[in-house]
């Protein structure tokens, strides 16, 4: 993933970006999913519905990066004019430091734009492999002190295996429960693959710049921190499903807003909202899919959590929006999913008014093994 982004500024074919792009995705899929097993596995049960807590320095860092990547962008593009540093072979250099010296120089002055971004991405991945590769030696040492203490104290564990990825999603598959939260993540991921790829694209269409964007990315961020804060408690209150039910409410008053903007600004009040709804989303979805996960299976429930909402929703919901864009127009295709996403709702709320279960306290879905 680091070498794909490091080679992506130096190509301008678009074929070539397409592939790296997928290559990189393909790479980073799993990636936060294993971060959000690895945390939650280190959390005592009590702790688990704390975990927005953790995951809001995430949002806190996306919104400070977005916001300077938007004005590292302006201000990169406003820099104009022709590019005068050349690079000098070694020929031409009077020593190897200088030949150094010259060609990166001349790298720096080609990085502009978006190309420069690509490259800052890239280097900041360097200290969260250095951070990870120490967690997992930190993991490795716990793992061998637990095995000489029980060894040393001849304590006898019956160890079981996790079932067979088959099993559980068998089990998946028959629970109602279970079936209507991913669902619910499935239809929110389709929401937000639309108007995430697209209301920038909106922004731009009323005036706004990359400092517009960096600014809503940061409001959404700030907005995101306090309710990673409090979703435990309001997970707690709420439970999951009537918090992906909100969640899918605020993309209704999102797309309507984008959709009557007339000034770049006009959009925060529905970047705020993005903030708000995703931080209590995210924390109510990776606690309850860590909590029905089958023993060992906590990591593939969690991928299978972002794979409905992030590969398959998102992915979809990019393509629907791409179409109705095209066909439309910004402000209609935002409009219209505006629309379908208020009677998806309404039906959601009609069905969950009948229900005398509710979603407070998800059970470990019941594996049966066949023998």
């Amino acid at each position: 993933s680091l070498l794909t982004q490091l080679i992506v500024p130096f190509r301008n074919d678009v074929r070539f970006l397409v592939a790296m792009v997928f290559f990189t995705a393909i790479v980073n899929a799993p990636v936060k999913s294993l971060i959000d097993s690895f945390v939650m596995d280190h959390l005592s049960s009590e702790d688990r519905t704390q975990y927005g807590k953790l995951r809001l320095w995430g949002q806190l860092g996306f919104g400070i990066g977005s916001s300077g990547a938007g004005v590292i962008l302006s201000k990169s593009l406003a820099k104009g004019g022709e590019i005068t540093t050349e690079g000098a072979t070694l020929k031409q250099s009077g020593s190897t430091a200088e030949y150094f010296s010259k060609n990166m120089l001349s790298l720096w002055d080609h990085l502009r734009g978006y190309k420069l971004l690509f490259a800052i991405h890239a280097l900041l991945a360097i200290p969260t492999w250095l951070c990870l590769k120490e967690f997992h030696r930190m993991d490795e040492k716990k793992t061998v002190a637990v095995k000489r203490r029980r060894k040393a104290t001849n304590a006898k564990e019956e160890l079981k295996d996790p079932p067979h990825i088959l099993e559980g999603l068998r089990a998946l598959l028959t629970s109602p429960d279970a079936m209507l939260f991913f669902f619910l993540v499935f239809i929110v991921g389709l929401s937000s693959g639309c108007i995430e790829n697209f209301a920038y694209v909106r922004i731009r269409e009323v005036g706004g710049s990359g400092k517009e964007m960096g600014i809503s990315r940061l409001i959404s961020s700030m907005a995101g921190a306090p309710m990673f804060y409090f979703s435990g408690p309001l997970t707690e209150k709420l439970g999951a499903d009537r918090v992906l039910v909100l969640s899918i409410v605020s993309y209704v008053l999102r797309f309507f807003i984008y959709a009557a903007m007339k000034a770049p600004y006009h959009g925060l009040p529905a970047e705020a909202l993005r903030g708000l709804t995703f931080g209590a989303f995210w924390s109510t979805g990776t606690v309850y899919a860590h909590r029905i996960a089958p023993h060992g299976m906590h990591a593939t429930m969690l991928i299978f959590l972002n794979a409905m909402y992030g590969g398959l929703g998102q992915s979809l919901g990019a393509l629907i929006g791409g179409k109705l864009q095209q066909k439309f127009g910004t402000v209609s295709a935002f409009v219209y999913s505006g629309i379908f996403d208020l009677c998806f709702v309404s039906l959601v709320v009609a069905y969950l008014s009948c229900r005398t279960t509710g979603f407070r306290n998800p059970q470990v879905l019941q594996v049966e093994s066949k023998k």
